[in-house]
């Protein structure tokens, strides 16, 4: 459940982003892909199912008290501040919704979410240049198809979005039936053109890009965390050597002591032991 959307491709990164749907992940939650950054809070993700089933079942109003309750609780996950804001935008509530979603990009800049669903609102305010803005900065490329096709009426823009779509999503029928009916309408070619082919591989780069990139991330942590541990071994081990030699040291002051002991008894035994007059000084 808990999976960072960057973490898996930079596809999935794309295509997930252009949902509205409630937001099942969340980035604060896991570290590119790796183990967790900490543990949950007891019974965070059994409340924040509730709150996921809140919404699937249409209980807006409950849900809203359930996301601010648990933002208030758990005020560190964007996955909390988008579901806030997405049950306020569901409830017809479209300011409180982009509050939330802006507290999410707050908390994680890269969190497409918050940057999708910011759009989607915009957009159904007639904030067309700043939906369009959000868009860009979720790289929505399905979104900002329709803000193009349906808001602006630019067919030849859309259809350029729509193919970068396609390609990210091959098996969505409506994107196909879509492009066949915008290709004959703005008087273009159905096949997608070479610039989207360029595109494509622009972006299958950045994504080896990325992918080379966390590995060395992770490489270099892994390195980092093994000398870390070399260190602190070595210093034990140099502790315990030194407490060793303590102990060496220490008894040869006690066979020291016990060698003293010896001779001042043999000395008076023999009766050749020192005797001090009364001023202190010692006569034979």
């Amino acid at each position: 459940m808990w999976i960072r959307f960057a973490s898996v491709a930079l596809v999935v990164f794309l295509t997930a982003c252009a949902s509205n749907k409630p937001v099942v992940t969340d980035s604060a939650l896991e570290d590119q892909g790796a183990d967790v950054v900490a543990p949950l809070p007891d019974g965070f993700e059994k409340k924040y199912r509730n709150g996921l089933a809140m919404m699937e079942d249409g209980q807006l109003e409950d849900a809203i008290s359930h996301w601010q309750q648990l933002s208030t609780d758990s005020p560190e996950y964007p996955g909390v501040w988008v579901n806030l804001g997405l049950s306020h935008w569901q409830s017809g509530a479209a300011e409180p919704a982009l509050q939330a979603f802006e507290q999410a990009t707050l908390l994680d800049l890269e969190y497409c979410p918050s940057y999708g669903l910011t759009g989607i609102v915009l957009r159904d305010l007639g904030r067309f240049d700043d939906a369009e803005s959000a868009y860009l900065s979720a790289i929505n490329y399905y979104n900002l198809g329709i803000l193009n096709d349906l808001y602006r009426n630019d067919l030849v823009e859309a259809l350029s979005w729509y193919r970068k779509a396609r390609r990210l999503l091959p098996d969505d029928e409506k994107l196909n039936i879509w492009i066949v009916d915008l290709a004959r309408r703005a008087g273009q070619p159905e096949e997608d053109p070479e610039e989207i082919n360029v595109w494509q591989a622009e972006l299958e780069a950045l994504i080896r890009q990325r992918e080379a990139e966390a590995a060395a991330a992770r490489a270099a942590k892994l390195a980092a965390e093994q000398a870390s541990n070399g260190i602190l071994q070595q210093e034990a081990v140099s502790a315990e050597e030194q407490s060793a030699e303590s102990g060496i040291i220490s008894d040869t002051d006690v066979s020291d002591d016990e060698d003293v002991v010896d001779l001042e008894t043999e000395s008076a035994v023999s009766g050749d032991s020192p005797v001090t007059d009364e001023a202190g000084e010692v006569s034979e």
